[in-house]
């Protein structure tokens, strides 16, 4: 009973984190003026206001090329709180695995069997190399010269902390839950941080180079997917463990992105463009702060 408790609460505190990161993007959408002032010869006040929309309208759009967190949607679902039903769903599940009683088709116990009686001598290393496959996929592509949707700098700041996330996640759960892992004399089973890098690594992908092709995203799913199933033949997890590993995986690349600053390796806030106009003539200066 201890061990669901606190597994509560954890599940309760990634929802007040969802919620204050849901808040910080709202603030921060907000929080974004632009000064744009006109210097020149007074002529057509039309043609001026025109020609302000337009250096305007060229710095919105060179802004948003590099930032990830004005994506359209319904107001009355924000952004993290969507992307957040799938992998809170699949940690609802593994929980799911451990409550009910262990005689049950449901039951962590029974698929672990079922799994485990294919091939009771399967063993393969394979699952530590495939969980960081997509993400060295990604970086790889980007070195290659393949623009993804962040350049490559702000790729790896955004993998690192996703990494540092996902790492303090499941090493905090391990060391709070003390679950059993399936071979006995263990108790580091849940969270499978295997599971959490696969998953971590095939987000990572889809939302660099998923808008490419949906097969490349297809592709580092079925493969973290893999992951998980190895872990299980390999008498390493349980299904609960799988399901609360990818969970916490995809939620940590999610979160990162919807709080990264993109602020690094960008040249200059200031937009200076001269300005042509009937009958005038000027400057137009733009500035984001």
């Amino acid at each position: 009973m201890a061990n669901r408790f606190l597994l509560f609460v954890f599940l309760t505190m990634m929802m007040g984190n969802a919620r204050a990161a849901t808040e910080f993007h709202m603030q921060k959408g907000e929080g974004s003026k632009i000064i744009t002032e006109n210097v020149g010869v007074s002529g057509n006040t039309n043609s001026l206001l025109t020609t302000q929309t337009d250096v305007y309208g060229y710095w919105q759009q060179k802004m948003q090329k590099d930032s990830l967190q004005q994506e359209p949607g319904n107001k009355t679902c924000p952004v993290f709180v969507r992307k957040a039903i799938l992998p809170t769903g699949l940690i609802a599940a593994g929980l799911i695995t451990m409550a009910v009683p262990s005689h049950t088709a449901l039951s962590k116990y029974t698929i672990h069997d079922t799994m485990h009686g294919w091939n009771p001598n399967f063993h393969t290393t394979a699952d530590n190399y495939l969980q960081y496959a997509p993400a060295v996929i990604t970086l790889g592509l980007s070195a290659a010269g393949l623009k993804g949707r962040n350049d490559l700098l702000n790729q790896s700041l955004i993998l690192a902390k996703s990494e540092l996330l996902m790492t303090l996640v499941v090493q905090g759960i391990k060391r709070t839950s003390k679950v059993e892992r399936p071979y006995g004399g263990v108790f580091t089973s849940f969270p499978s941080g295997h599971t959490a890098q696969a998953f971590l690594s095939a987000t990572f992908l889809a939302k660099e180079y998923g808008h490419i092709s949906p097969w490349i995203s297809v592709g580092g799913y079925v493969t973290a997917a893999g992951v998980g199933v190895l872990r299980m033949m390999n008498n390493k997890h349980w299904i609960s463990d799988v399901l609360a590993g990818a969970g916490i995986g995809i939620l940590s690349v999610e979160f990162v992105y919807l709080t990264h600053q993109h602020r690094w390796g960008k040249k200059s806030n200031l937009v200076f463009a001269p300005t042509m106009y009937h009958k005038g003539g000027g400057v137009a200066l733009a500035y984001t702060f």
